[in-house]
């Protein structure tokens, strides 16, 4: 009677011995998941800034720094940059923040600017657009100059949850 029991003991800890080590195999599998996707969607965010970066520094050399020349030239490129969040990946408080900045500010003000009768305070305009064009230029280039490790935390600091 006592041989059985101690072979029980034996038997079940052999189990949880088994059980453990899939465990702590799932869980380095998972792990290691886990860091390639947030690789990945570090790289998706370089590729994301730098496309933006790109289309801001377009409208500042050859519609700003042209004196608001020739916009309707420039509409699709104000029209990528302003809705370039909406077709990304993942939303974040950062990407739906800054699709808001776009679509609700800049947006309307680019293309005040470009009718042919303009705004009322066309001066003031143009200092906003030009401003606003300079700001986020240098949010891009912040964002695309971070250590994966800096955006990673940026990531892990405005993940949007669904519930």
């Amino acid at each position: 009677m006592l041989w059985s029991t101690e072979k029980k003991r034996v038997i079940g800890c052999i189990a949880v011995i088994v059980i453990l080590s899939v465990l702590v195999a799932n869980n380095i599998r998972l792990y290691k998941q886990n860091n390639a996707l947030i690789e990945e969607l570090i790289s998706n965010m370089n590729t994301e800034w730098y496309q933006l970066y790109h289309l801001f520094d377009m409208i500042d050399k050859y519609y700003i720094n042209n004196n608001f020349q020739e916009s309707y030239k420039f509409r699709l490129y104000v029209n990528q940059a302003c809705h370039h969040f909406s077709l990304a990946g993942a939303a974040t408080e950062l990407t739906a923040n800054m699709r808001n900045l776009l679509i609700n500010c800049y947006d309307p003000l680019f293309t005040d600017l470009s009718l042919d009768e303009g705004p009322l305070n066309k001066d003031k305009a143009t200092e906003l657009l030009r401003g606003m064009n300079n700001e986020l230029l240098l949010i891009s280039k912040e964002i695309i100059d971070m250590k994966d490790n800096e955006k990673k935390k940026l990531l892990d600091s405005c993940i949007i949850k669904v519930y």
